[in-house]
């Protein structure tokens, strides 16, 4: 038999039973050959560091039989304190945010509950440290967002209000997840001095933060404080031609919106030209419309009209609404 680990001479008694008996006993070789060598290539397979906390279920960290020295390196390549930038305010993004929260307290419960290895923790102190340090820029950051969130500049884009609310809420759970993972490298190391005082800044921010309903409190104020110094800009033009077309187009663009006042800020046609023959190619022309909504808010659009040159002259154009419109406070139009 060629391929096997041995063969068995002819025996001139009993052959069928020994022929038998050989192969049962090349079958159960080869088998445990096989076996071998899939666990030595299974051993062989690099470890998946992973996604930081998506890695929180491996047995390899929760047994408490499991080797220290390699649960501690498996555990130390996946734990730390999570940055999440300021997201995760709402819907999907929170979700994902707080089971990230979670999977990593999980993680290091896990971990505390069997053995480590003192050595590998004691490599890894610097690195948790600078973790540690580094969290107070962060703090500070978020905080700063979370103040800011609802103000901007009089001429700044003004978003839905459960947006700038979202806003601040990513800013309040990024401060959670570094408040847990402050708390996590404690315990880890519960004789470093420089966490104490970098944990007792985050829960001042989350206590400076507040809940839902004071997130909510404090954006409406930022907005409108924000709102109160917006103003519908002068007239650069009295054309009563430009005037009458912007007021005739602008409904066919924007429905549901009573006309105030419309400013034109063009004082002349814009030509635009070729660059190599100098020829025009089109010119525009454009206004601030401010109008009332049936909500009883007040906005600030802008429309143009555009004009291309056909050689002999200038097409009737197009009108065409800008970029998104501005609130303002209606008695400030």
């Amino acid at each position: 038999m060629q391929g096997c680990l041995f063969t068995m001479p002819p025996q001139p008694f009993g052959g069928m039973k020994m022929n038998i008996a050989a192969r049962l006993v090349v079958s159960a070789i080869a088998t445990l050959v096989i076996s071998t060598a899939g666990a030595a290539q299974n051993d062989r397979s690099p470890r998946r560091s992973g996604d930081g906390v998506q890695q929180t279920g491996s047995a390899a960290i929760s047994s408490s039989t499991a080797n220290p020295v390699k649960r501690t390196w498996d555990f130390t390549k996946r734990y730390g304190i999570i940055n999440l930038g300021g997201r995760g305010g709402c819907g999907v993004e929170a979700e994902n945010a707080l089971a990230s929260i979670e999977m990593s307290n999980r993680l290091l419960a896990d971990f505390l509950a069997g053995p480590s290895d003192p050595k590998k923790l004691g490599l890894e102190r610097k690195n948790y440290l600078t973790q540690v340090m580094g969290a107070g820029r962060s703090i500070d950051s978020y905080l700063e967002g979370f103040n800011n969130a609802g103000k901007r500049s009089p001429d700044g884009y003004v978003p839905p209000l459960e947006q700038d609310i979202c806003l601040a809420k990513g800013q309040r759970i990024s401060v959670l997840a570094l408040r847990d993972g402050l708390t996590g490298i404690g315990r880890l190391y519960p004789d470093m001095a420089e966490v104490a005082p970098m944990l007792s800044r985050a829960q001042a921010a989350l206590k400076t933060m507040g809940d839902d309903r004071a997130i909510t409190a404090l954006v409406t104020g930022n907005r409108n404080g924000s709102l109160a110094s917006v103003r519908l800009k002068p007239a650069l033009s009295n054309n009563a031609e430009w005037i009458a077309g912007f007021r005739s187009a602008f409904p066919t663009l924007v429905q549901g919106a009573k006309i105030l006042k419309i400013h034109p800020y063009s004082a002349n046609w814009y030509i635009h030209k070729n660059e190599v023959t100098s020829y025009p190619e089109y010119r525009q022309i454009g206004a601030w419309v401010a109008v009332s909504k049936a909500d009883g808010t007040c906005w600030i659009h802008s429309i143009d009209l555009w004009q291309n040159y056909t050689g002999d002259g200038y097409e009737a154009g197009e009108y065409k609404i800008g970029g998104a419109p501005q609130q303002v406070l209606c008695e400030n139009v």
